[in-house]
C-alpha cells in the first residue's frame, strides 16, 4: 500500500480496498473538541455496479459518528426488490444511502431515512441484524412501560427474523431511493424506475432539493444552478 499526501489529506492507495482519504474538519460541533473532527472517505468499486464512496465523520474526543454512501456514477431513482427464500439470498448486497428507504414486507417493517439517517453497505442478513438489535432495545423499553401488546408484536417480528435466517419463511426486501444512491445487488434482484408519484412520497432524509429558480432568486448566481441540485442539511448542531 502506498501513501500520498495532498492538500493536507492522506490518501492510501491499495488496489484491493480502493482509495482512502482522511480529511481534518476542525473542531467538533458536538463536544467542542479542538481539531478532533475528521472525515474518512473510502472509494471502491462494487462488481457489476460501479464506484461508490463510503464517507464517515468521526470525532476522536466524544465519539460522534455519522456515515453515508454515495454512488459516484449517474443513476436514476429506482426501486429494487429481492425475494429471500434461502440462505444464499441472505448474501444479497445492500447499498443504502441516507436517502434510501428499506421495506421488509412480510414483517411489516419500513426503515425510512430521517435527519440523522446513516448510509451503509451490508447484505440482507446484516439488515436483519440491525432490525433485530433495534427491536430488542425497543422491546425492553416497552416491557418496562408495561406495554404487553408492543412486546408481543416485537417478539413476533424477532421470531420471523430467525425463521427467515433459517430458510423457513420468505421475505420480500425492497429499497427505494429518489436520488438513485441506494441499491440491492444480486442474481435474483429486480429493479424498475420509480414513478413521479412514488418519488414524491419518499423521504429524502437529510437532503433537500433546491430548484435553479430559488438559487437565482437568492442571488447566488446562475452559474451555480443546475437542473437539480441536492444539498445536505447540517446534521451536527452544537
Amino acid at each position: 500500500m502506498s501513501e500520498i499526501k495532498k492538500n493536507g489529506e492522506r490518501v492510501n492507495a491499495d488496489p484491493e480496498v480502493g482509495d482512502v482519504q482522511v480529511i481534518s474538519l476542525g473542531d467538533c460541533p458536538i463536544c467542542g473538541g479542538k481539531g478532533t473532527l475528521k472525515a474518512i472517505q473510502h472509494i471502491h468499486e462494487i462488481p457489476y455496479f460501479g464506484k461508490v464512496m463510503e464517507s464517515t465523520i468521526i470525532c476522536e474526543k466524544c465519539g460522534y459518528r455519522n456515515a453515508d454512501v454515495m454512488i459516484l456514477e449517474d443513476r436514476p431513482p429506482k426501486l429494487y426488490t429481492v425475494k429471500v427464500e434461502g440462505e444464499k439470498d441472505l448474501f444479497t448486497r445492500v447499498v443504502r444511502s441516507k436517502s434510501g428507504t428499506i421495506e421488509l414486507e412480510e414483517m411489516g417493517v419500513k426503515i425510512e431515512p430521517g435527519p440523522a439517517a446513516e448510509g451503509f453497505i451490508t447484505n440482507v442478513e446484516g439488515v436483519l441484524e440491525r432490525v433485530r438489535e433495534t427491536l430488542l432495545m425497543a422491546r425492553e423499553f416497552r416491557r418496562q412501560e408495561g406495554d404487553e401488546e408492543a412486546v408481543k408484536k416485537a417478539d413476533e417480528i424477532l421470531s420471523y427474523i430467525e425463521d427467515v435466517k433459517k430458510g423457513r419463511k420468505p421475505l420480500t426486501v425492497r429499497i427505494a431511493d429518489p436520488l438513485g444512491n441506494s441499491a440491492l445487488i444480486g442474481e435474483k434482484v429486480k429493479s424498475r424506475l420509480l414513478t413521479e408519484e412514488e418519488i414524491k412520497k419518499l423521504s429524502l432524509g437529510p437532503y433537500q432539493i433546491i430548484n435553479p429558480e430559488e438559487l437565482e432568486g437568492s442571488g447566488n448566481g446562475s452559474e451555480e444552478a443546475s437542473s437539480e441540485k441536492t444539498n445536505e442539511n447540517k446534521e451536527a448542531q452544537g
